[in-house]
């Protein structure tokens, strides 16, 4: 059995995948601390919500388009499981920092395309960010 040629539009959103969870996984290593103790035991602490949801943040900046939940789950892959992302990606909704589009797709409100902007299933956050663009060039 052959497999499917895989299409330039899918080759690169793959190598921007790649390259936003290399990047990351650089910053989760950074926020991450180690602790030694006497004996040479290294303890590594997990991460909390704080820090992942400017992770969640960062990697929808840098994506600059809306991002697919399953690229997101490859993304954070042995960063955080799939309940505590979507437990973060629920807050973030909630607090009206992220905008949730059709098919599962989270981008952050700058970023949401112009023929999309009435796929936003949280439309309050885009009110917000049209109040909050309007009031810095006032």
């Amino acid at each position: 059995m052959r497999e499917m040629p895989i299409s330039t539009e899918d080759q690169s959103r793959k190598k921007l995948i790649d390259n936003i969870r290399a990047k990351i996984f650089k910053e989760y290593e950074d926020i991450q601390s180690s602790l030694v103790d006497e004996s040479g035991l290294s303890v590594t602490t997990a991460l909390d919500d704080f820090d992942i949801e400017k992770l969640v943040l960062d990697v929808l900046e840098e994506a600059k388009s809306p991002i697919s939940w399953r690229d997101l789950k490859v993304i954070f892959q042995g960063i955080v499981g799939e309940d505590r992302l979507r437990r973060i990606l629920s807050g973030l909704k909630a607090k009206n920092e992220i905008a949730e589009l059709t098919h599962t797709r989270y981008s952050l409100p700058k970023y949401v395309p112009q023929d999309e902007l009435n796929k936003v299933k949280n439309p309050v956050v885009m009110r917000k960010f049209e109040e909050s663009s309007e009031e810095d060039t006032n």
